[in-house]
């Protein structure tokens, strides 16, 4: 089974600076693919659009799904070049099966992409046609997995999705990739899955993940780089 190591972001929310960091840290690693996680740019699907054009460059792949807070034309979008949309759909990477799912569950901020629960289920089961068991699975989901350490927001509440939770319980993937939830960067386990919340690419987080056997995750930050 083939190593693969990726790099992936989450919330950048527009930041400028932030882009750049990425963008500086994309095109001079070993990465075999990007993932970016949503909330992009905050209601410009068309400037979301030129940012990740420019993250991914010519050479890696990038996939991605919307975030919440992302313009709901960005859910409509496809990709372009090597940035491939992963919103109820998949992707093969090496031995890697990627699938993706963007947006949150409806709250009371009535942000601009938000998708039912049922919604979700259908497509995240949309986006699994096709698996191969004798791949890697791996989800890249704008909202983590509801009742988890990575959606628990400072009032106590858990702000994750029960169809994301529900996904990883019948398809145990080796690995989630989410954001969202700002405060609750870090990693959790559900079973042999590992869970990722990279922390808000804003303020400089991103991780560093191979799969070989097990699932390697290092935590990084281009803001503050004497903690590498």
């Amino acid at each position: 089974m083939g190593e693969l190591r990726l790099i992936a972001f989450t919330d950048f929310h527009g930041n400028a600076e932030a882009y750049e960091n990425a963008k500086h840290v994309i095109h001079t690693g070993p990465w075999d693919c990007v993932a970016v996680a949503g909330d992009i740019v905050n209601h410009d699907g068309a400037l979301a659009k030129r940012r990740l054009m420019a993250l991914a460059g010519e050479t890696v792949p990038l996939f991605f799904v919307p975030g919440n807070m992302d313009s709901r034309e960005l859910s409509e979008w496809s990709g372009t070049g090597s940035v491939h949309s992963l919103h109820g759909r998949s992707a093969k990477v090496g031995n890697v099966f990627l699938v993706g799912l963007g947006g949150s569950p409806p709250g009371s901020f009535s942000t601009p992409f938000e998708v039912p629960e049922e919604a979700a289920a259908r497509l995240l089961n949309q986006a699994i046609a096709g698996f191969d068991k004798r791949s890697r699975l791996v989800l890249v989901s704008h909202c983590p997995p509801k009742n988890t350490k990575l959606d628990l927001v400072p009032i106590g509440e858990h702000a994750g999705s029960m169809a994301v939770r529900g996904f990883v319980e019948k398809f145990k993937p080796a690995l989630v990739i989410s954001g969202h939830v700002h405060e609750a960067k870090g990693l959790d386990a559900m079973g042999e899955t590992v869970l990722v919340n990279t922390g808000p690419a804003k303020d400089g987080n991103y991780v560093d993940i191979t799969l070989e056997g097990k699932v390697s995750v290092r935590f990084e930050n281009f803001l503050k780089p004497q903690l590498r």
